[in-house]
C-alpha cells in the first residue's frame, strides 16, 4: 500500500518521476501542497528552468520570496522535500554545530565553506544557467543525491560547463579569508614606495579581482581604491608625507563570500518536517590596518673651499643640509684622491682623509681644513648616517661642486739614446717628468734636424718628426723610436702645455742631452753592365749605395782602359772618362754610359770625397764585377797578323791553386802542339797567338784546366804563307766525339770530347767564349772559311767546342 502510494505522489516531488534509490531520504509526508505535476504551484520559483531527465521533470535553479525579508534567490538543500512556500514560517538557523542532509550524514565543514562561496559567487544572477548550476553543486555538496541524480550533462551543456567552474573556483578560493597587508618596516618622506596587499582563501591562494578600500594620513595622493586584479596581489603606491606623525593606512576589502551559508528552515505544520530547508547567499568585509614609521630625508649639498690650490694649500668642504624636520644627524666627510685625471676619480679606495660634522638641524656646517701637498685631483664624499627617524643620504663621487686640484709644477729632463748614430738608425729619448704628482699630462715631443752644424740648431719651422705621450705621474718614460732619414744634427725638444691642472714647461733648443750627431758612412757597391761587350759598344755602371738614408752624394765614376790582361789593370793617371754621379741617398743607380772603341778590359772606380757630414770611401780597382772586356779578334791565318809576344814564361791568372795547359792533342787529327799562354795585342785588338805557328795560345783570363766554372780559351794557326800548316790546320775536321787531350803544369791530362764545329765570320765571334762563368768548357778556335785574297786572310773563324769527359 505504501509503495502503491508513493507511487501516486511521485509527481509532486521535486524531479522524480519514478521512484529514488533506496538510500535517499523523503518527506515524511509526501502530499506536497505545492507540486502539481512536479511543478511549484506556490509561486517561489526564481531564475532557472524545469528539465526532464531519467529522474523525471526537475526544477534547476533558485527560489524567492518564500523566506520573509529575504528578496533574493535561496537554494533548497534537501532533494524530494516539499517546494518551499511563503506560508511555512521559515526562520534562520545558525551553521556554527555543522549540518547534516536529511539522510543523517554530517556535510564537512570544508563543503559548507564551499557551498557559501558558490552562493555568494555565482548564485546571485538572473542566469538560468548559473543558477542551474549552483543548485546542481549545492546538492553535490549535501550529497543527498541518488548515484546519477546530479548531472549537470543532464541539464545543458552550458549548465555543465559552469558546474565544472564552480566546483574549481570554489575549491580553490572558499573562505575563511585573511587579508594580507604588507608595509615596509620604514618609510622616506618624499620617496615613493608601496604597500602590497592581497586576500588568501583557506587553501592559500591569492583571491584575484577583489576590489579594496583605502583610507589613511600621512601619504599624498593615497589611492582611494585598488583591486587584487588577475594575480590575486596589488602593489600600493605611496609617498609618506609625514615623518612626524608617519604612515596610517587602512584597507578593506569589497563584500566577499561568507564562511560558512546562511540557512532557513520550515517551522509551521508539517512543513516543518517535511518542507526543504534553504540556503542564501551572504557577505563579509575584512579590514587590516598598517601603521609606518616615517623618517624624514634630508639632502645635502656640498662646496669645496677651492677649485684649484697650489701645493701646501689648505681646503675644507661647506656641508648644506636640508629637510632634517628639526632633528639632529651626523655627517661624515671623506677626502679621496690624489687622481690623475677627473675621469679617473673613484670612491672606492681608502680616502685621504675623513671627519665628522654633527648637524642639529638644517644648515650649513663646515669640515676642518685638510693640508694638501701632493699634486692631482681630489674630490670629498659626504654620507648623513641614517636613524629611525632619518633616512641616510650619500653624495655623488666626483661631483664637480667637490673637486679640486692641487696643481702640478712639471719639469723634464732628458737623454737620447745615442749622442753619434748614423742614417737609417733609430734614436729614442728618455723623459723624466717631476712636478706632476700623480696628475696625468700629455707630452709633446719634438725631433728637430737634419742641421748642418750645431750652431745652425734653431728649433724652428716644421720638426721631422711630432709625436706625443702620456706622462701618467712622474716617472721616466721613453718616446717612440724616430728612423733618422740623412746624415746631420738633430736635437729633441719636449713640451707641457699649461692646463688648469698643472703649469707648462718646454725644454731648451739644442741641449747636449737631447743631440745626436747621424753621420753618413756610406759602402758603394758597382756592377758593370755587360762583362763582355763587343769593341765600339758603350758600357755603364750600376752603382748601389747603402748607409748614406736619404743624404745626397756625388760620387765620381772612373773608368780606366783598355788594357791588354786583368794583371795589367791600374786606376792612377787620367782616367778614360771622368763623370759625376749625384744620388738622393741610399738606393741602385746608373752611371752615364761611355763608348768602349778598342779592345781590352775596361775598369770602374768610383769615389766619395769626405765632407763633414759624410766619410770618404772608393772603390777597389779592377774588381771583376766592375770590370768590362771589349772581346779581341782571333787572327790565325796565313796574312794575319800579331805581335807575336805569345809564347813568354807565364804567369798565373786565376787564383794560386790555378793550373797553366802545356800542350794539347787531338789524336783522331794528329794534332799535338805545346801551348802558350797570352795576352790581347793592343795594337790590334786581337788575340796575341804565339808566332810560331806550331804553338797554340791559351787566353790567360780565361778558365784554366780544371777550374770549376767557365770556358778554357785555345787558339792556334791555321797556316802560314811561308811554313804552311799550322798546329791547328786539322781543326777543320773534327767532329763530335773527338777526344781532345789538355795536359797542364800540375802534371795532369785532361780529357774533353767535342760537342759542336761551327764556322762564324770573324766579325761575329761569340763574345761569350770570353768567360770565366758557366758551364766548364774547352773551346779551340782557328782561322777558316775561304781566303780573301783581296784582304789577305781567311774569311772565318773555325770554333770547336767540347766538354770535359
Amino acid at each position: 500500500m505504501r509503495r502503491t502510494l508513493r507511487s501516486l505522489l511521485a509527481a509532486t516531488v521535486i524531479g522524480l518521476a519514478a521512484a529514488p534509490a533506496a538510500s535517499a531520504a523523503e518527506p515524511p509526508n509526501q502530499n506536497d501542497p505545492c507540486s502539481s505535476n512536479a511543478r511549484n504551484t506556490c509561486g517561489t520559483t526564481g531564475v532557472g528552468d524545469y528539465k526532464t531527465y531519467k529522474f523525471g521533470p526537475r526544477w534547476f535553479g533558485d527560489y524567492r520570496g518564500a523566506i520573509p525579508g529575504v528578496t533574493g534567490a535561496s537554494f533548497c538543500i534537501d532533494l524530494r522535500f516539499w517546494y518551499p512556500a511563503k506560508s511555512y514560517g521559515y526562520e534562520k538557523r545558525s551553521l556554527s554545530a555543522g549540518l547534516k542532509n536529511r539522510d543523517g550524514d554530517t556535510v564537512t565543514v570544508g563543503n559548507l565553506r564551499r557551498m557559501a562561496y558558490a552562493l555568494w559567487s555565482d548564485g546571485r544572477t538572473q542566469s538560468k544557467t548559473s543558477q542551474g548550476a549552483v543548485m546542481l553543486y549545492v546538492h553535490r555538496l549535501m550529497g543527498d543525491g541518488a548515484p546519477g541524480e546530479i548531472d549537470p550533462k543532464a541539464v545543458s551543456p552550458a549548465v555543465a560547463a559552469a558546474f565544472t567552474r564552480i566546483t574549481r573556483e570554489a575549491t580553490k578560493y572558499a573562505g575563511p579569508y585573511k587579508l594580507d597587508l604588507k608595509a615596509p618596516d620604514k618609510l622616506v618622506a618624499g620617496k615613493a614606495d608601496k604597500l602590497t596587499a592581497r586576500v588568501l582563501a583557506a587553501s592559500g591562494a591569492a583571491v584575484p579581482g577583489v576590489t579594496l578600500k583605502l583610507s589613511g594620513s600621512g601619504a599624498d595622493g593615497l589611492a582611494k581604491t585598488a583591486n587584487t586584479g588577475s594575480g590575486g596581489s596589488v602593489d600600493i603606491p605611496v609617498t609618506a608625507d609625514d615623518a612626524a606623525g608617519g604612515l596610517k593606512v587602512t584597507v578593506t576589502t569589497e563584500d566577499l563570500p561568507s564562511t560558512l551559508p546562511v540557512m532557513y528552515v520550515p517551522t509551521k505544520g508539517p512543513a516543518a518536517r517535511s518542507g526543504q530547508r534553504l540556503v542564501v547567499p551572504d557577505s563579509q568585509t575584512l579590514t587590516a590596518r598598517a601603521a609606518v614609521t616615517v623618517q624624514a630625508q634630508p639632502t645635502v649639498r656640498t662646496q669645496v673651499s677651492s677649485a684649484t690650490l697650489e701645493p701646501g694649500d689648505a681646503v675644507s668642504d661647506t656641508v648644506i643640509v636640508e629637510g632634517l624636520q628639526g632633528r639632529t644627524a651626523t655627517v661624515n666627510a671623506m677626502l679621496y684622491g690624489p687622481f690623475p685625471s677627473v675621469d679617473k676619480i673613484v670612491c672606492t679606495t681608502p680616502p685621504v682623509w675623513t671627519g665628522t660634522v654633527t648637524a642639529t638641524g638644517d644648515g650649513s656646517y663646515v669640515t676642518e681644513p685638510v693640508v694638501l701637498t701632493q699634486p692631482g685631483y681630489y674630490t670629498y664624499r659626504e654620507s648623513l648616517v641614517a636613524t629611525d627617524t632619518v633616512a641616510g643620504v650619500e653624495t655623488a663621487c666626483a661631483e664637480a661642486s667637490e673637486t679640486t686640484v692641487v696643481r702640478g709644477r712639471p719639469a723634464i729632463r732628458t737623454q737620447i739614446s745615442a749622442a753619434e748614430t748614423k742614417p737609417g738608425a733609430q734614436i729614442t729619448d728618455t723623459a723624466v717628468v717631476s712636478g706632476l704628482g700623480t696628475l696625468s699630462a700629455p707630452v709633446q715631443v719634438e725631433l728637430w734636424g737634419p742641421y748642418d752644424a750645431l750652431a745652425d740648431m734653431t728649433c724652428t719651422g716644421t720638426p721631422v718628426h711630432t709625436s706625443t705621450f702620456t706622462a701618467n705621474g712622474d716617472g721616466s718614460y721613453v718616446t717612440e723610436p724616430v728612423t733618422l732619414p740623412r746624415a746631420g744634427y738633430y736635437t729633441y725638444r719636449e713640451a707641457i702645455l699649461e692646463t688648469p691642472a698643472y703649469a707648462g714647461v718646454q725644454t731648451e733648443c739644442g741641449e747636449a742631452t737631447e743631440t745626436t750627431f747621424a753621420k753618413a758612412a756610406p759602402a758603394v757597391t758597382t756592377v758593370v753592365s755587360s762583362a763582355v761587350v763587343k769593341p765600339g759598344a758603350s758600357i755603364f755602371d750600376r752603382v748601389k749605395v747603402t748607409g748614406a738614408g736619404q743624404t745626397p752624394l756625388k760620387i765620381e765614376v772612373d773608368l780606366y782602359g783598355p788594357f791588354a790582361s786583368r794583371a795589367a789593370m791600374r786606376c792612377t793617371g787620367t782616367p778614360l772618362s771622368r763623370t759625376t754621379l749625384e744620388t738622393p741617398g741610399d738606393g741602385t743607380f746608373s752611371s752615364a754610359k761611355v763608348k768602349v772603341a778598342n779592345a781590352g778590359f775596361y775598369t770602374y772606380r768610383e769615389r766619395i770625397k769626405g765632407t763633414a757630414l759624410i766619410t770618404a770611401t772608393q772603390t777597389e780597382c779592377g774588381e771583376e764585377a766592375e770590370t768590362s772586356l771589349a772581346a779581341p779578334l782571333i787572327l790565325t791565318g796565313r796574312g794575319d797578323r800579331t805581335t807575336g809576344h805569345g809564347g813568354l814564361p807565364a804567369r798565373k791568372a786565376q787564383t794560386a791553386s790555378a793550373v797553366t795547359p802545356t800542350r794539347v792533342s787531338v789524336a783522331r787529327l794528329g794534332v799535338s802542339a805545346p801551348v802558350a799562354a797570352v795576352d790581347i795585342d793592343m795594337a790590334t785588338g786581337a788575340l796575341d797567338v804565339p808566332k810560331n805557328i806550331q804553338r797554340v795560345g791559351w787566353w790567360r783570363d780565361g778558365a784554366a784546366p780544371g777550374s770549376t766554372a767557365g770556358t778554357v780559351l785555345l787558339a792556334g794557326h791555321v797556316d802560314s804563307a811561308r811554313d804552311g800548316g799550322g798546329a791547328f790546320y786539322a781543326l777543320k775536321g773534327a767532329r763530335p766525339g773527338d777526344v781532345v787531350k789538355v795536359t797542364s803544369d800540375d802534371g795532369r791530362t785532361r780529357s774533353y770530347r767535342v760537342t759542336s764545329r761551327k764556322s762564324v765570320r770573324k766579325n761575329a765571334l761569340p763574345a761569350s767564349i770570353f768567360t770565366r762563368k758557366g758551364p766548364k768548357r774547352l773551346v779551340l778556335v782557328t782561322c777558316g772559311g775561304p781566303f780573301l785574297q783581296d784582304v789577305g786572310h781567311y774569311r772565318d773563324n773555325v770554333i770547336v767546342t767540347a766538354r770535359p769527359v
